[in-house]
């Protein structure tokens, strides 16, 4: 029994391949005929781009550097001569520290009063002139808040806290740098950065810029 049944599952299989093959050999496919396709036979919606490609490009550069515009043969010199004036001239900036008469920086400059609400100031000071090692000390009513600030071309800057009143503020010339008078320029502003006032001064070493605060 179980060989008669092995023997119809494999009639069964051989003839089902045999009934594919033969389905597969049947199929009969038709070749396209190319002789009478045109342009319409493949009528497609084209889009046609619009906006920068359809406009001409222009040229700003004469690439066909071996021809002048009169036809001639011109050849490229690559020598590194060059028709440029060489300039005979320098700027420099310059300063007016250093120059002159010296005697009349051998005293006190003073800066000017001034009235503010605000508790504190803030100071900025800076050689607005050749930077060359100026340094100053900073006194607030005969106490030395800071006793040597290096001036430089940035601002240096402090807070200083107000009595009520009257506040005198001297900045000393420690000394006069590499070039003569000790020179600095002063901006102070109220706690909320509102400028009072923004002066210069030039003195030589040993005397003072006096600045006078009324805290009301």
């Amino acid at each position: 029994m179980k060989f008669k049944l092995s023997l119809f599952i494999l009639f069964f299989v051989y003839i089902n391949c045999f009934s594919q093959e033969t389905a597969i050999k049947l199929l009969n496919i038709k070749s396209l005929d190319t002789n009478t396709l045109n342009k319409n036979s493949f009528n497609l919606n084209k889009i046609q781009p619009k906006g920068l490609t359809n406009k001409d490009p222009k040229k700003f550069f004469n690439y066909n550097l071996d021809v002048d515009f009169s036809g001639k043969r011109n050849e490229i010199d690559i020598t590194g001569k060059t028709d440029l004036v060489t300039p005979t001239w320098k700027i420099r900036q310059t300063f007016n520290e250093g120059n002159g008469n010296k005697s009349k920086f051998r005293k006190d400059y003073y800066l000017g009063d001034l009235e503010t609400d605000s508790k504190y100031i803030i100071i900025k000071c800076r050689d607005h002139e050749y930077v060359d090692g100026d340094r100053i000390r900073l006194i607030l009513n005969g106490a030395i808040i800071h006793p040597s600030i290096l001036l430089s071309s940035m601002f240096f800057v402090v807070d200083v806290d107000l009595d009520e009143g009257y506040n005198n503020i001297d900045f000393i010339a420690l000394n006069e740098g590499e070039s003569s008078p000790n020179t600095a320029q002063l901006i102070v502003q109220d706690e909320f950065g509102n400028e009072l006032s923004n002066k210069r001064w030039s003195i030589s070493t040993g005397y003072k810029a006096k600045l006078v605060v009324y805290k009301k």
